[in-house]
């Protein structure tokens, strides 16, 4: 795939300093995604991010150099942005099917990733925010999705 600009992807340093190793937790509304990052005395420090699409999983750290934008400064257990990205790109590309669509529709949207030793998740979103939860905020959360299902 051919890009109209080269990728570049900077670490984004959060407003302290979390060790993006092994334990991964994330909640998913169809909207949100809460990406936990420590808890203490049950508050829970999170990241959140008004997504329009993410993937989880692969690649882990041992083979982090088959993800596309390793080779434009992916680095390990941490948190990036890619600007210019290939995805964002790609998402507009499809998005042009839509009779409504408009060649700006997605310019406000940053491509994020974030590194573990056993994962890595991509995220495309407007925005990002660093948050803390009490554990009864999560609880609510939940709550509130099982009640869009039930019956």
């Amino acid at each position: 795939m051919l890009f109209k600009k080269k990728p570049v992807v900077k670490e984004i340093k959060l407003i302290k300093d979390y060790k993006f190793m092994y334990d991964v937790f994330l909640l998913t509304t169809p909207n949100i995604l809460y990406l936990f990052l420590e808890e203490n005395n049950g508050v829970i420090d999170t990241v959140c991010f008004n997504f329009l699409i993410y993937k989880f999983g692969y690649p882990n750290d041992e083979v982090l150099g088959a993800h596309p934008m390793r080779k434009y400064g992916l680095g390990f257990y941490g948190i990036y942005e890619v600007y210019n990205s290939p995805w964002i790109e790609e998402i507009s590309n499809a998005n042009k099917i839509h009779p409504r669509n408009t060649d700006n529709m997605y310019e406000d949207f940053k491509h994020f990733i974030i590194t573990y030793k056993d994962n890595t998740l991509d995220i495309i979103s407007k925005h990002f925010s660093e948050t803390t939860l009490q554990k009864d905020d999560v609880n609510t959360i939940i709550s509130e999705e099982i009640k869009k299902i039930e019956k």
